[in-house]
C-alpha cells in the first residue's frame, strides 16, 4: 500500500467518515521507534549467537549483546566437543563461565546443542566403537614416577604401607626401571595390602579391561583386583600368580562414573611384582554392544548437561540437523569432530542395516532430556526449511511421528541461514508449515548472506560487495521479522535468534576451503549499525 497524503481541506470529511474506525497499520507505512533496542522492540524473546571469547572480553561486543538482546546461545562451548574430554570426563569450566556471565547480565541462556553430528569429541566416540580400545586411562601404569614420601606419585597405598615398595632391577621389572612390589608376610584379608590407582573417569554401563603383568617370588601366590568410586565396589576373582612374568586381564562393566583400580594383595604371603598396567575400553564384540555404548554415552551427556544447568537453562536444541538434504537420517564416516549417532541408534539391525526411518535416535535424545528436566522446552533444530521442500516435508513427517509416539518435543527450530535472494513466499511457507504442527516455533540462527559463491571456487574469496546488496539484505531482515509476526500465532512464538553480532564474527568468514568475504549480520566489522539493523528493528514493530 502506498502512503496517502490527506489535504487539509479534506481532514474534516475524513474524520466524519473514518475517525470511528480502527485503522490497520500496513507494514509499509508503520512509523517505527528507532530509539528502541532490538529486545525492547520485539514482542517475543530476541536472542543472539555468542562467541565465548568475544563475550567474555567485555568490549563493544559484550555491550551490544547485553544492551540489544535478552537471550544468548553459545556458539560452541556447550557442545559435546567442548565438554567431553579424551577420557570421557566432562570439563564444564567454560560452559559454566558462559552461563553464569549471561544470567548475571539478566539474560536467558538457550541451550545448544545436545545431539549433533558435528562438533563432537570424535576421537573419544570413535574409541567406543572401534578396536583397539585406546587410550590407556590409568596414570603411570608402569610405576616409573616416584612420589614425595611414598613409592609412587600416581598410586596410593591404602593398607600395608610397610610391605609396599618400588621394584627395581632386571628381575623385578617387566619393562622400564621400576615396578610395584608388595610383600605380605602373613596370609590375611585381600585388602590388608592394598594399592590404588588415581581416579579415572568412566562411562557407566560400558565395559573396561584391566591388563597387567605380574609374577611372584615363590609358587602358590595369589591376589585379586577390585575397583572403587563410592559405595559400589566390584571385584575380580583370585589370580594365581606364577614365578614368571605373565599377562593377566580383568573386564568389568562399570557401575560408577569414577573408579580407582586396586590391587588387593594381602591374602597370600609372598613377594609380588606388578608392571605395565593398562585400563581401557573392553574390545567390541558385536554391534549390539556398540549400540549400547553409544546409547549410554549419549544418555549420560544429555543427562549431565540438562541436570547441571537445570536452574539456568530452560530450553534446548536437543537434536540438531538430524536429516541430510534428501530428508534421510544422517549417515557417514566419522572423522575429525563428526560422529553419526544415527548409524548406531537409528533403528538398525545387527548388521547396521536401517530397519525403519531412524526415529529412535531422536526419540531417545528427547526422552533423556525430558527425564533430566521435565520443565525444559525441547526443540528439534534444522536448516533449509525455506529452500528445500523435500527436507521440509521429511521434518514435518518426523515431528508428526514423534508426537504420535508421545515423544516430549515442544518446538521446532528453523535456523534460517539464508541468502538475501531467498523469496519472501518461501519464508512465509516455512513458518506457516511449522506453525501447523501446533508446537512452539523459533528462528534459531538467522543470518542473511550476500556472498553466494561456491566454497569450492577460489573466486569466492574475491567477492566484491555491490551497492545494491546491503539494501536488499536489510529488506530481507525486515521481512523475516514481519513474516514471523504475521504467520506465527503469539502463543507459538519462542523468539528469533540472530547468529552473531558483527560481520567479522560470523561463522561464514571461516568456511573452508576458501575464506569467505561475507557481510551477513546487523553490525559491520567495527560494530556500527548497518541498514539491516534499522530494517530489522522496524520489522520487529509490525502491529
Amino acid at each position: 500500500m502506498k502512503r496517502i497524503n490527506i489535504l487539509p481541506g479534506l481532514l474534516a470529511i475524513v474524520c466524519i467518515t473514518g475517525c470511528n474506525k480502527k485503522i490497520n497499520n500496513d507494514p509499509d507505512i508503520i512509523q517505527a521507534n528507532l530509539e528502541l533496542s532490538l529486545k525492547d522492540a520485539a514482542p517475543f524473546p530476541l536472542g543472539v549467537g555468542v562467541d565465548y571469547d568475544a563475550f567474555m572480553a567485555n568490549g563493544n561486543y559484550t555491550a551490544l549483546v547485553k544492551s540489544q538482546f535478552n537471550t544468548a546461545t553459545a556458539g560452541y562451548v556447550m557442545k559435546h566437543g567442548a565438554i567431553v574430554q579424551g577420557n570421557g570426563s566432562y570439563n564444564f569450566t567454560r560452559a559454566d563461565a558462559f552461563v553464569n556471565a549471561v544470567t548475571a547480565a539478566g539474560m536467558n541462556v538457550y541451550g545448544h546443542t545436545l545431539c549433533w553430528y558435528q562438533n563432537n569429541n570424535g576421537n573419544y566416540l570413535r574409541n567406543l566403537v572401534t578396536v583397539p580400545p585406546n587410550p590407556n586411562l590409568v596414570t603411570d601404569g608402569s610405576f616409573e614416577v616416584a612420589g614425595s614420601g611414598s613409592p609412587f606419585a600416581s598410586w596410593s597405598v591404602y593398607n600395608g604401607s610397610t610391605m609396599v615398595s618400588a621394584g627395581s632391577g632386571a628381575n623385578e621389572t617387566f619393562a622400564g626401571s621400576r615396578s610395584l612390589k608388595a610383600a605380605p608376610v602373613t596370609a590375611g584379608n585381600p585388602w590388608s595390602v592394598q594399592v590404588a590407582s588415581s581416579a579415572m573417569a568412566l562411562t557407566v554401563g560400558v565395559g573396561y579391561k584391566v591388563r597387567f603383568y605380574a609374577k611372584a617370588a615363590t609358587a602358590g601366590g595369589k591376589f585379586r583386583l577390585s575397583n572403587s568410586g563410592g559405595s559400589l565396589a566390584q571385584y575380580s576373582g583370585d589370580y594365581p600368580i606364577t614365578t614368571s612374568w605373565a599377562p593377566y586381564e580383568w573386564t568389568f562393566t562399570t557401575n560408577e562414573a569414577s573408579k580407582r583400580i586396586l590391587f588387593d594383595m594381602g591374602s597370600s604371603a609372598n613377594t609380588y611384582y606388578v608392571d605395565s598396567v593398562t585400563v581401557s575400553l573392553a574390545a567390541v564384540t558385536n554391534f549390539s554392544e556398540i549400540q549400547y555404548r553409544v546409547d549410554t554415552t549419549l544418555k549420560n551427556f544429555i543427562t549431565g548437561m540438562v541436570t547441571r544447568y537445570k536452574d539456568k537453562v530452560h530450553a534446548w536444541d536437543v537434536v540438531n540437523e538430524p536429516f541430510d538434504d534428501n530428508g534421510v537420517v544422517r549417515s557417514g564416516t566419522s572423522a575429525s569432530d563428526a560422529f553419526y549417532w544415527g548409524d548406531y541408534l537409528g533403528d538398525r539391525d545387527a548388521n547396521k542395516k536401517m530397519l525403519t526411518n531412524g526415529d529412535s535416535m531422536i526419540a531417545k535424545a528427547f526422552r533423556y532430556a525430558h527425564a533430566a528436566d521435565p520443565t525444559a522446552k525441547l526443540f528439534l533444530n534444522d536448516y533449509a526449511h525455506e529452500t528445500n521442500n523435500v527436507k521440509m516435508d521429511s521434518l514435518i513427517s518426523l515431528v508428526t511421528r514423534l508426537k504420535a509416539r508421545g515423544v516430549p518435543i515442544d518446538g521446532v527450530g528453523l535456523q534460517m541461514h539464508m541468502s538475501y535472494l531467498v523469496a519472501n513466499t518461501a519464508i512465509d511457507n516455512a513458518l506457516m508449515k511449522m506453525t501447523r504442527l501446533g508446537l512452539l516455533v523459533k528462528i534459531t540462527e538467522l543470518d542473511i548472506s550476500v556472498n553466494l559463491g561456491d566454497q569450492n571456487n577460489p573466486q569466492t574469496a574475491n567477492f566484491v560487495l555491490s551497492p545494491t546488496m546491503l539494501p536488499q539484505q536489510a529488506a530481507k531482515y525486515k521481512y523475516v521479522a514481519e513474516s514471523y509476526l504475521r504467520n506465527v500465532p503469539e502463543a507459538q512464538r519462542y523468539g528469533i535468534t540472530v547468529w552473531g553480532v558483527g560481520d567479522a564474527d560470523s561463522w561464514l568468514r571461516n568456511r573452508t576451503p576458501y575464506h569467505t568475504k561475507d557481510y551477513p549480520l546487523l553490525w559491520d566489522e567495527s560494530y556500527n549499525k548497518k541498514e539491516a539493523y534499522t530494517a530489522f528493528l522496524t520489522g520487529l514493530q509490525l502491529k
